[in-house]
């Protein structure tokens, strides 16, 4: 299994935004940046922002977008740090509503490789 971590520092954050390129649909946000020095690193983030509800809800959320990303993270490219942001449409969003909207982020961003 590949490796993945998470980012956690503010300065990973700000790299990610400021120098990456972000994707969109109405449920998600993608922003992706390349990794300089790991090229076998996936860094990845989850974010839900106070607006979609209570902490109860929002950590559902988190957990259900973690979850949809690791049965996918296999075939994502490494390389690269990704933060993914939850918005307003996720809070009344179900799992699977919440796996295609990711799974076409990725293949938008041309991070989702094919299926062997």
């Amino acid at each position: 299994m590949k490796s993945c971590q998470t980012l956690k520092k503010n300065w990973e954050f700000q790299e990610t935004f400021n120098k990456g390129r972000s994707y969109s649909n109405s449920t998600l946000v993608l922003y992706v940046c390349p990794i300089g020095e790991n090229g076998g690193l996936l860094k990845v983030a989850f974010c839900v922002g106070k607006k979609l509800g209570s902490a109860v809800r929002r950590n559902r959320i988190k957990r259900q977008l973690k979850h949809a990303f690791f049965m996918l993270k296999d075939r994502v490219a490494r390389g690269f740090s990704v933060i993914i942001i939850a918005r307003g449409k996720a809070a009344q969003a179900d799992y699977a509503v919440l796996t295609k909207a990711m799974q076409d982020l990725l293949i938008k961003a041309d991070l989702l490789l094919k299926e062997e």
